[in-house]
């Protein structure tokens, strides 16, 4: 596949030549929360997410030689489920009171149906990946759940720690992040029917496109708007959490220098004038320019991943996805 690059305008991700299996995901996914303890977390899934995971296994099962349908829609149906667990638990550990531009689920049910909702759609994901012919799928994302729980466990560890390197700042977001999303494109290349080194090649292509994402999007939490954003702003710097931006502005400064911008004392949160501070100092220092510069790095490296992978006719809608990774602003 050569996979165009053609971005759409400030940063939009354009997907329609899917939108009709997307929409009948969605329809999928609300068949399965028809049980009346989960109608409450409906809006979470109708509040104008961007669908991103359930695109790409869609894409990538499409892009194949003999796509599986109903099962692709499925299997989309199924990680969004997933995706929209993650968000509600980690929204309980960041203590979000917004995402999407809605009130977090914790914040309008309380924590302990927020944290039994989160369960209760893995035990409803996992139930339809398994009634799904190909059986590679639940091993795959049994090892995703894995990895996701593992890295946000590392994240937590490392909170405050200035002194994270780029490798273990890596080794975080390809658990947490990247994780899922290379396994949305294996998925769904397994559904197209695809040989097992271009299921690998596509892979490759969500495990680089998903370390991407997660940087522009702590890129994004230094500049971006909480309108834009649809939460709110320097979230993961008032909670110590250390990102990439932060690492390379950490890695310029003296001891001195960096006990002054961030403060003596490490494991409490920050006021609005010290994350202000922090915020222009990455920016003007040159930190979030050399975030960017890394993500753009890694987004060619996704697309690089695809060379020669037959695209059925979407190398322009794959290579407009794969741009979005780094041309987003929310």
């Amino acid at each position: 596949m050569t996979v165009a690059t053609k971005a759409q305008p400030s940063g939009a991700l354009d997907l329609s030549p899917i939108q009709p299996e997307l929409e009948a995901v969605t329809q999928r996914i609300l068949a399965a929360l028809e049980d009346p303890v989960a109608k409450s977390v409906t809006y979470l899934i109708t509040a104008g997410g961007k669908r991103l995971r359930p695109a790409l296994v869609l894409l990538a099962g499409h892009t194949g030689p003999s796509p599986d349908r109903a099962g692709l829609i499925e299997a989309a149906a199924a990680v969004e489920l997933i995706h929209t667990a993650t968000l509600i638990h980690d929204d309980i550990i960041d203590r979000s009171p917004t995402r999407r531009n809605q009130p977090t689920f914790h914040y309008r049910w309380g924590t302990e149906r927020a944290v039994l909702m989160g369960d209760y759609l893995y035990a409803t994901a996992f139930t339809m990946i398994a009634g799904l012919r190909t059986p590679e799928i639940m091993r795959i994302m049994a090892r995703v759940c894995q990895e996701l729980s593992r890295g946000e466990l590392h994240e937590v560890d490392a909170r405050f720690r200035l002194h994270l390197t780029e490798a273990d700042y890596f080794s975080i977001i390809a658990d947490k992040t990247a994780s899922l999303i290379a396994g949305c494109c294996r998925s769904g290349a397994l559904l197209g029917g695809y040989a097992p080194q271009a299921v690998e090649s596509w892979g490759t292509f969500g495990q680089q496109f998903g370390m991407a994402f997660q940087i522009t999007d702590d890129c994004l939490d230094l500049t971006g708007s909480a309108e834009e954003l649809g939460k709110s702003v320097h979230a993961d710097l008032d909670k110590g959490v250390v990102s990439l931006p932060i690492i390379y502005l950490a890695e310029g400064l003296s001891p001195a220098q960096r006990a002054k911008l961030f403060g003596r004392s490490t494991g409490r949160a920050l006021s609005p004038a010290a994350l202000a501070r922090i915020m222009r100092a990455a920016v003007r220092g040159g930190a979030v320019a050399r975030a960017e510069a890394r993500a753009r790095a890694l987004g060619e490296q996704a697309r690089e991943a695809l060379r020669g992978v037959p695209s059925n006719g979407l190398a322009e809608t794959v290579g407009a996805l794969a741009a979005y990774a780094t041309t987003r602003r929310n």
